[in-house]
């Protein structure tokens, strides 16, 4: 095990559960604005189905949910 990994573990077990995911979330939007537009559309047709298979979209509509949707000028998580 590297010594960044040891001292992130160290890090991470001083950390309350709240702060744990507030530092995970964090780290998911920095990850996702990296990532090429391609490659998240990927990711996000991929994992699609998990998330459907647990919970179920059958009483969702969808379409009437976006339908007066304006998509924003930058990324909604630039502005987190």
């Amino acid at each position: 095990m590297s010594l960044k990994i040891r001292l992130a573990r160290q890090f991470i077990h001083r950390l309350s559960p709240q702060e744990v995911l507030d530092l995970a979330g964090e780290a998911a939007r920095e990850w996702m604005a990296r990532m090429p537009v391609e490659e998240r559309a990927a990711l996000m047709n991929s994992l699609l189905p998990l998330v459907a298979r647990h919970f179920p979209l059958d009483d969702v509509d969808i379409l009437g949910t976006f339908a007066d949707f304006e998509s924003p000028r930058k990324p909604d998580w630039e502005g987190l």
